[in-house]
């Protein structure tokens, strides 16, 4: 039976002698027990009343610095039986780098799984028609996948091609490899720009099912269009990720003044 992570000592202690306030500081201390794993994912945190008595401080305070982390993400709260250690948030940049799902994923050391749902032609409707600068007549690639971090079903992605860019598409294992990937290994034709839209919305009965979700429940909704080096529109996707499970950060800098 494993120790109690609650019997060993504590690494920091409040500084009464600091202008921070005690609650950032209790915050604080507490974000850095959990990222030096005093604390794990699923593990109870003491009572607020015990976490009074530990940092001799008063009640509001523990309530201040908990529900900072709760908001964060970085704990959660359950009725009747105390505040919890949660889940990990899985973090993708969004810079100014044109980065896909599993380059902006592997870099932080998960590993990413890919369900192929389907992989087939179709005819391009107007909205994929518009995305893509190509005809009504045209027709498109297809690919439905499910994407898995930790063995948690966590995006749904519905991507579009044109089907004269890239022949033989269907002939790529996406259960393996990604599409930028694809887009720069067999192609030649690596992704330059994206642009991207996101938004709440709530998980229909189809989404809800392959996310492990029950229908209702929030996710984001993103809609991305990624072109080439010269301008060239070559994939539209529409994706549903789970919300619970999902943290973006945007990076932005200033241009740099010419010469």
């Amino acid at each position: 039976m494993s120790a109690n992570p609650n019997d060993r000592p504590l690494t920091a202690q409040i500084d009464k002698a600091s202008p921070l306030p005690y609650h950032y500081q209790l915050r604080e201390i507490i974000r850095r027990e959990i990222a030096a794993s005093r604390w794990q994912r699923g593990d109870q945190l003491p009572s607020e009343n015990q976490l009074c008595e530990m940092f001799q401080v008063s009640r509001t305070t523990v309530r201040e610095a908990l529900d900072a982390l709760v908001n964060e993400g970085l704990l959660t709260r359950e009725k009747g039986l105390g505040t919890f250690v949660a889940d990990p948030k899985f973090l993708e940049t969004w810079s100014g780098s044109a980065i896909g799902f599993s380059d902006s994923i592997t870099q932080q050391g998960y590993l990413i799984e890919t369900k192929v749902l389907e992989l087939t032609t179709v005819p391009a409707s107007l909205q994929v028609c518009r995305q893509l600068n190509l005809s009504m007549s045209s027709e498109v690639i297809l690919l439905r996948r499910l994407r898995y971090i930790m063995k948690q079903p966590i995006l749904v992605v519905h991507s579009y091609m044109p089907v004269k860019l890239f022949p033989d598409l269907h002939k790529v294992d996406f259960a393996t490899t990604s599409l930028y990937q694809a887009f720069r290994t067999a192609y030649d034709t690596p992704v330059w720009r994206v642009k991207r839209g996101i938004e709440a919305i709530a998980a229909d009965e189809t989404i809800a099912v392959l996310l492990h979700l029950v229908p209702g429940f929030p996710v984001m909704f993103i809609e991305n269009t990624a072109y080439t080096r010269d301008g060239t529109p070559i994939e539209f996707y529409t994706a549903w990720r789970r919300g619970d499970k999902s943290r973006f950060q945007f990076e932005y800098s200033l241009p740099q003044p010419n010469g």
